[in-house]
């Protein structure tokens, strides 16, 4: 009797066993399975990480201490310089001695499969590019730094701030909110002017867009400008559209001009180069009987 008692707690014992390899075969190997290759995972990223910022130290140029890509020259030290900087420096900042004209053919390989920084992660951007794209992504990026435009543009006043170009517009509202206009692409904007009129000028918020425009009269004619406050390759997707009319809107006269970037902008004193011109003896029939003459001005987006 002892002896069968004995045999059943065996086999009870046996199952029990059975059932706690079978939870550890269904749920505690797959778990630690998974600890482990999220831990070679992240030793590779590491690694890469690791391996990465070496290349990043090879590439920066020793004259401008920014990334270098092809073409990569060295000197006869073997020291690398970028093509920028190549033409202006006689003899390497190293070793003072002479550059090649040899590419460095296995360190452009290197440049073109590794993900560089962007110049202003510094103020916050935390975007990294490939070689083809790297130089793209810094002309447009939002957060390199910008002074006001309305300093730049060297309008009757003083404004020292600086920022990044995401805080533009931010900084305009709050600041020189008496010169914003918001704009609604479905109205035309309405420019009641005389000959008593001088100038009038407006930061305009379109399409999600930042533009500057400015009516001048001078000498009886009638000046229309607008700039584009962005990168400056954005400026050719937007036109502007000027339109003269009498008051029974029997006639008219539509102009349609390119926008230009605000970094070819002048002191608004003087009359940019570019600008639309209305003349005198193009308008006056449109002047109503105390001498005004109303303008509509237009932003269009190129391709809509």
């Amino acid at each position: 009797m002892r002896g069968k008692q004995r045999c059943v707690g065996v086999r009870k014992e046996s199952c029990w066993i059975v059932l706690i390899k079978l939870l550890c075969f269904r749920w505690v190997c797959p778990f630690f399975n998974r600890v482990h290759d999220s831990l070679v995972t992240l030793s590779m990223q590491t690694a890469e990480s690791d391996i990465g910022k070496s290349v990043l130290t090879e590439l920066e140029c020793p004259a401008c201490n920014q990334y270098m890509v092809p073409p990569i020259t060295f000197c006869l030290g073997g020291h690398n310089i970028c093509n920028t900087c190549r033409p202006t420096i006689p003899n390497c900042p190293n070793c003072k001695q002479k550059f090649l004209k040899t590419r460095n053919v296995s360190l452009e390989n290197l440049s073109m499969q590794i993900k560089f920084p962007c110049r202003y992660s510094k103020y916050g951007c935390k975007g990294t590019f490939l070689y083809n794209a790297f130089s793209g992504h810094e002309v447009i990026c939002g957060y390199s730094p910008q002074t006001c435009p309305v300093d730049y543009l060297r309008l009757k006043m003083i404004c020292t701030w600086t920022g990044i170009s995401n805080d533009v517009k931010k900084h305009l509202q709050t600041a020189h909110k008496e010169l914003c206009e918001d704009y609604n692409a479905q109205d035309l904007l309405f420019l009641s002017s005389s000959i008593a009129l001088n100038y009038r000028y407006n930061f305009l918020f379109a399409y999600n867009e930042i533009f500057f425009y400015s009516l001048i009269i001078h000498r009886e004619t009638i000046y229309v400008f607008v700039y584009y406050i962005g990168p400056a390759e954005n400026d050719s997707k937007y036109q502007y559209k000027v339109m003269v009319m009498n008051n029974e809107a029997t006639e008219s006269v539509v102009v349609t001009r390119p926008i230009r970037s605000f970094t070819e902008a002048e002191d608004y004193n003087f009359i940019p180069k570019n600008c639309l011109r209305l003349h005198r003896e193009l308008t006056e029939s449109f002047r109503n009987e105390k001498g005004e003459l109303t303008v509509l001005m237009e932003i269009l987006r190129v391709g809509d």
